[in-house]
Parts: C-alpha cells; structure tokens; sequence
C-alpha cells in the first residue's frame, strides 16, 4: 500500500532538514575566520525486493530474470568539511598569521596538555610571552633561540655589545620544540660562559657571554697586579693583569697611571664611571653652580668621570688596593677634585652652597662592598642591553627578532602538522579540530619529533603569511543555490506524505 511511499517521505523530511541545518552553520560562519564550510551526503536506504534476480539457464533457452525491488526513502550518508583555501585578508597585525596551501597550526591546551589543530591564525601574546589563540591555546613549534653579547666598557664609559657568533658559546639556535614564546626579557639576562648542550641548561632570550668584573676560577675577585722593576720602581704594563687573571680581565676602562713612558704609579681608572652615571650627573651640576662653572676648564667633564671611576673601584677592592705600594687610588678622589680654595683645591663656593655636604650625600650611593658593586653593574648592564625593536615572521614561520643596535636572532619557528584525511578531524568549536589519530596524522619526514611538525613550505605544506588571516571559504552563491534545492526536496518530500496520506484515506474509505 502507501506505507512505504509514506516512510520515504519522511525520511525525505528528515534528511533535508539535517542538509538545511549544514546551509545555515555555513552561512552563519561566513565571517568566521578560517571557518571550514561543510557539506551533505546523500545516499538511499535499504531497498525491498520484490523478486530476486537469476541468470540464464545453461541450456541458453530462456532470459535472465530482473530483479524487482523498491526503495525505502533517503538517508544522510555522512556530512564531510570541505578544507579548500580560503581567502587571505590582510590586517597588518602582526601576531596574526594565515596558511596559503596545506597544513594546520599545533596549539596545546596548557593545563590537560590535549593537542588540537587550527587554520585560525588570529593570535596573541599572553602575559607570560607565550603565542596564544584567542582562548589561549598555547602554540607549539620551534623555540629556545637566544642572543649572545660580550659586553665590555670603553674608556669614555660606553657601554659596547658586541654578539657573540659562537653557536655553543654565544647565541644559540632554536632546538626544542616547546610552546613558542615571543617575549624578549632583559631583567632574566645572566652570564653564561659555558658551551651549551641541548637538553641541558636553558637559555633566556638575552645572555651575555663574558662578566664584566673578572673572575678567577674559584670565582673571587682582586683588583688585579703589577710588575714592578725593583731598580727603577717603573712598572711592567705588558705584565700588568686588570683582573682576576691574566684570562679573566676586567672588561670595563683601563688603569691610569703618571705617566705614559715610564710609569711608576697607579693613580686612577676610567670607565667604571658608567655605573654611577647619577652620580656623575649630580657631580657636573654641583661643579656648574661654583664661582669657576663649567666654562673655566678648571674641573672637567673627563676628570669627575675618572674620579668617580676610581672611588668606585676602590669601593669595590679598596683593601687589595692600601696594600700595593704601586697603587695610589685611595676613594677620595671625588672629595679632592671638589675640595674649595681654602683646603687645597681649584673650586670656591657660594656661603649657601655647602659642597662637602653635598658631595658626602653624593658619595653615600656608592656601593660599599664588591657585592653590592656587583648588583649596580649587573642592574646598569641590563638597562643598557639593546632592547627588542620589532620581530617578524617569514614564510616558513622562522621568528626574527630586530633589536634596536641593529642587531637580530632567531628566537624560534612556528612550524605546521597535516593529516592524510583531513575529513576524519572533529570540530571542537573555536576553529579547533581534535581526532588526530583518525586523521592521520603525517609524520615530519625527518623524524625530528612525534608530533608531526614540519617546517612550513616543505614537503607539500603551505607557508606562512604574517599580519594576514585566512576567511571563511563559504560560498554564499553555493549555498543559496543548495538551500533552494534542498527547500525544493524538502517540499516534494512533504507532498509524498500528503499524497500518500490521500491514498490510505481512500483505502478507509472503502469501507463505507
């Protein structure tokens, strides 16, 4: 009877509801970025026979026999994305990142560590300098390179970084693969003079390679020695060691001694002034506000820097220093340079300018101990370490730091995963896809890790275009042209029930 008829039409019902609700997710993502659009898969459903077929006989006399079967309606076979690339956009951000061709970003949930795969390169860093997606996913990929400087410090006080292009030494590679991070943190530079090993100790972002005050093996600190001819009491320079020891110098100024030829005494340093540069400050106005000021020439800008250069080196070593007769740095030559007329010196002063006061207060800021001495240099260090200018990120995800000396490094590479059946991941929401063991997912031909990350525009991947994010790959034209079919299919569906509902109320009717 009209049963059968009556079934097809609903699942015909069904079915095209299932298809409009596939229409309307993919119109809804239309500005969805990177959203992959998904269509329906029809197929028929079981089939009723009605009569079997059968071959022809051997004796050849008589036709093979027909099957005869009817079908029962339409099912939905399966609803499949579709990953074709959708257009780029530009955005000139530049923590946002679309994929041109194959390949997903690898992000890591940082508290169940459940990896997931995205398209969605609308990225940001967090708090902590990690790449993040906007739920805070965490970016996996390439990272751990660092810079290198060896530091010294002229005469003039100046400050140099130099880098250090050794790769065990100096600045290092990117060689784990981990969370990327995008941060540059000064304040967490340290001193490393050792080779670097992978899987050993970490690196920051910034490390310099050498220490500024030397340091013998045992890790103490003198001042240095001198060599002195017992006849003549001239001094050996080409024997002199400013430091520890000979292979541990102090990386900051000279020593100065009376005179150039044949020198006899130490009588000051330079350089060591870059680490009281308020004090320095402080000493140049207090010198331009005596009756002679700053035009005279009577005290001059090199000479408060090496007097302050040399009252900071004997705060730091002042008991080595009273005992070599050969050294006359005593850490009174601030008070000396700016001692009045009445007491021996070259500046006079106003009768409300207290100069020893205020020189006292001035010298109260130098530090009183090597350890102390130690934090100022290592606080002016890092102050004065080049600063992060801009990064960028090339097509195959390296990330390129610029610092603003001019120098740059590679901090690490955002790299990609990909699957062999890409219609087998599970949507998670949020551009996420899960289901990496059903997708199959490719293994990095190299065999460099087990999570499948290969460097962008290789083997079949896509690359990577910075401040661009990908759009939504539905078309608006398929997709009203589907929904007018899918309506029409819906209609024609209902039409089966009315009809067949006419038919089984004919059969009632017979009745009567």
């Amino acid at each position: 009877m009209a049963f059968g008829a009556l079934s097809s039409g609903i699942s015909a019902l069904n079915s095209f509801s299932k298809g409009m609700e596939v229409i309307g997710n993919n119109i809804a993502n239309v500005n969805t970025v990177s959203f992959k659009s998904s269509r329906i898969k029809y197929s028929e459903t079981f089939n009723q026979v009605l009569k079997q077929s059968a071959p022809s006989p051997a004796s050849g006399d008589r036709s093979n026999v027909q099957a005869s079967q009817v079908g029962l309606g339409v099912q939905v076979e399966g609803i499949v994305g579709q990953f074709h690339q959708g257009g780029l956009s530009s955005t000139n951000q530049l923590t946002d990142l679309a994929i041109q061709g194959e390949g997903f970003f690898l992000v890591e949930d940082p508290k169940t560590n459940t990896q997931y795969a995205t398209r969605g390169g609308d990225f940001r860093i967090d708090d902590q300098g990690y790449l993040v997606t906007s739920g805070g996913m965490r970016v996996r990929g390439l990272t751990g390179g660092s810079i290198g400087f060896e530091v010294d410090v002229d005469a003039d006080g100046k400050m140099n970084f130099v880098v250090n292009e050794d790769t065990q030494t100096g600045t290092i590679a990117p060689s784990e693969y981990d969370y990327v991070r995008l941060d540059y943190n000064v304040g967490d530079a340290e001193v490393y003079d050792e080779a670097f090993r992978s899987g050993g100790q970490k690196r920051n972002t910034v490390m310099y390679t050498n220490h500024l005050i030397g340091e013998d093996a045992a890790g103490g600190t003198t001042w240095g020695s001198i060599s002195v001819d017992p006849g003549t009491g001239v001094i050996d320079t080409s024997a002199t060691v400013y430091g520890a020891d000979a292979e541990n110098p102090h990386r900051v100024g000279s020593l100065v001694y009376n005179d150039i030829d044949n020198p006899t005494e130490v009588t000051g340093v330079t350089g060591w002034h870059s680490f009281m540069k308020e004090a320095v400050s402080n000493l140049k106005t207090l010198r331009n506000v005596s009756e002679q000021g700053s035009l005279s020439g009577v005290v001059t800008d090199a000479e408060i820097e090496q007097a302050v250069s040399s009252d900071f080196f004997y705060a730091m070593f002042g008991a080595d220093l009273d005992a070599n007769a050969a050294v006359s740095i005593d850490g009174n030559a601030v008070r000396n340079l700016f001692a009045d007329v009445a007491s021996g010196g070259e500046l006079s002063w106003k009768s409300n300018i207290d100069s020893v006061a205020t020189v006292d207060s001035i010298m109260a800021t130098f530090p009183t101990s090597i350890e102390e001495a130690r934090g100022i240099v290592s606080s002016v260090t890092r102050e004065q370490t080049p600063e992060l200018s801009r990064f960028s990120i090339d097509d195959e995800g390296g990330i390129v730091y610029f610092l603003n000396n001019g120098d740059s490094f590679n901090r690490g590479q955002i790299q990609l995963v990909d699957f062999n059946d890409k219609t087998a991941l599970i949507r998670e929401g949020q551009n996420l896809y899960s289901a990496f063991g059903a997708a199959g997912l490719k293994e990095n031909p190299y065999g460099k890790n087990e999570e499948g990350l290969q460097i962008a525009g290789t083997n079949g991947l896509g690359i990577i275009k910075q401040g661009a994010l990908e759009l939504s790959n539905v078309d608006l034209t398929g997709e009203f042209a589907n929904m007018i079919t899918t309506q029409r299919g819906f209609q024609a569906g209902s039409r089966i029930i009315t009809v067949s509902d006419d038919i089984l109320q004919e059969v009632v009717n017979l009745k009567r």
